[in-house]
């Protein structure tokens, strides 16, 4: 279909509507129906007046024609009315021998009633229409007429009066289609919007909890070094004591001033990695056992070779919590207990945790998942100056975990 013949189409289908458009038309009319009177064309093919009226039937019909079309400004507000109107004055012109003119101002009256229309008028109007097709048909055969004037007249009628009504009708029901379209694309644009809103929602509320969750971690990582560091605050105090309360002794003094000035380093080291550990928002009322690896034999894993002793506290603890994680997560997710791997050199700690992974569990994308888990583990090592990656190898599960042995020696 041409650009230009798709153009009408949909121009007939729901052609153009508002008071401009209606004076448009009206004025069309109009203008056509006094070209058609200038060439004499008839509505019913006859040449002769019912009526003889003073000073000829032209000036008469244009009157009628311009009544008609001015009432046509006002057929938006009041349809039915203005049809009335509008038989009124077909049924003068036809006295006066008909006009197609105004044959084609009923038609625009009766397009409008059966678009336009309450339900009820317009029931009442396509009830007067097929009543007045049915008269002309019982007309003419009461009248006599041969059968096949009977037949030529009644579809005379029906195609006078039926068209209008059936385009009308037409372009009303394609008018309540698209606003029916309108106005549930309208509800499922809201109901993505809503959807939207609720996953942005959704969203956010995670993005709080694995807050909340880190920054709980974070607190604990603080209480259990805040432990450790009484301990050697304390163990520096007790030899400080001894060595005050006995009588001078130049060898037991160096030795005690040695153990305060080891404890008090460590003090010194542990509290440094409690600063770096230590957030805002932790539960004041909230209690942490001590950790460390000295605890990995509570853990469901598999323990390759040999637990590294003698770590700093926070090293120690922060080992600790992320075997704990991994172990947990393996546990849930996982074929079987963990495997892990210690390897410590002078400056590092490498932790490395192993286990199978289901047969039925999805793929993950390390770089997209928001597990807590991980970002608690990431926490834990990141806080230390260390590293921390987690993905798959295979069919195995892999965290490779990488701890500085002296964390905060850059600031000693």
């Amino acid at each position: 279909m041409s650009p230009h013949l798709a153009a009408v189409v949909r121009w007939v289908r729901t052609p153009p509507r508002g008071p401009a458009a209606d004076r448009a038309y009206a004025v069309a009319l109009l203008l056509v129906g006094l070209a058609l009177l200038a060439l004499d064309v008839r509505m019913i093919g006859t040449d002769e007046p019912f009526v003889d009226v003073p000073g000829g039937t032209m000036p008469w019909q244009v009157g009628i024609l311009l009544l008609g079309t001015t009432a046509l400004l006002l057929k938006r507000r009041r349809p039915v009315l203005v049809l009335v109107v509008i038989t009124a004055l077909l049924a003068a012109d036809v006295a006066l021998g008909g006009s197609l003119g105004m044959y084609l101002v009923l038609f625009d009256a009766l397009f409008t009633v059966a678009r336009a229309a309450a339900p009820r008028a317009r029931a009442v109007v396509l009830g007067v229409l097929v009543a007045l097709v049915l008269a002309v048909l019982v007309g003419t055969v009461v009248a006599g007429a041969s059968a096949r004037d009977v037949v030529q007249l009644t579809l005379v009628a029906g195609s006078l009066l039926l068209p209008p009504w059936w385009w009308g009708s037409d372009v009303r029901r394609s008018e309540v289609l698209a606003a029916e379209q309108s106005r549930r694309a309208d509800a499922e644009r809201a109901r993505a919007d809503l959807a939207r809103a609720h996953a942005d929602d959704v969203a956010r509320i995670a993005a709080l909890d694995r807050d909340r969750a880190v920054q709980d971690e974070r607190a604990r990582m603080a209480r259990d070094l805040h432990d450790v560091v009484a301990g050697h605050l304390s163990a520096v105090a007790i030899h400080a004591e001894a060595a005050l309360a006995a009588p001078p002794d130049e060898s037991r003094d160096r030795a005690a001033l040695a153990a305060a000035r080891a404890g008090s380093l460590d003090a010194l080291g542990e509290m440094r990695s409690m600063i770096l550990v230590l957030r805002e928002g932790a539960d004041a009322d909230a209690t942490t056992a001590p950790a460390g690896l000295a605890r990995v034999t509570d853990l469901e894993v598999d323990v390759v070779g040999d637990v590294p002793a003698g770590l700093a506290a926070a090293v120690d603890h922060a080992a600790f919590r992320i075997l704990q994680e991994a172990a947990t997560n393996a546990h849930k997710h996982g074929s079987g207990p963990a495997s892990v791997r210690f390897t410590a050199d002078t400056d590092t700690l490498e932790v490395v945790v192993e286990n199978a992974l289901r047969t039925d569990a999805v793929p993950v994308d390390p770089a997209l998942t928001s597990s807590t888990g991980l970002e608690t583990m990431r926490e834990r090592a990141t806080a230390l100056g260390g590293a921390l990656t987690a993905a798959p190898t295979g069919a195995t599960w892999r965290v490779h975990a990488c701890l500085p042995l002296r964390p905060g020696d850059e600031t000693r």
